[in-house]
């Protein structure tokens, strides 16, 4: 599952993305509410916000591959 940091100007619902995979925050579970579920999301955010300050992850912000698409559209538009 992918979680979006990042607040975009605009709308990129059908734009193209790319990703890396850095790493494995929690295995899925079922939840037996709305609410524990949506703790455990926030406490992913943090998670996942902290990693990616660190030394190893921090490079990868400017990553060419991330901002750079191909083909038609508005995505290179939407990732600046």
């Amino acid at each position: 599952e992918v979680h979006i940091l990042h607040t975009f100007p605009r709308d990129f619902y059908g734009a193209r993305m790319n990703l890396l995979i850095c790493g494995f925050i929690r295995p899925e579970y079922d939840y037996v509410d709305k609410e524990s579920l949506i703790e455990d999301i926030r406490t992913d955010i943090d998670v996942a916000r902290t990693s990616l300050e660190r030394e190893g992850y921090a490079s990868l912000k400017d990553s060419r591959y991330l901002v750079t698409f191909e083909g038609e559209g508005h995505e290179a538009e939407v990732a600046t």
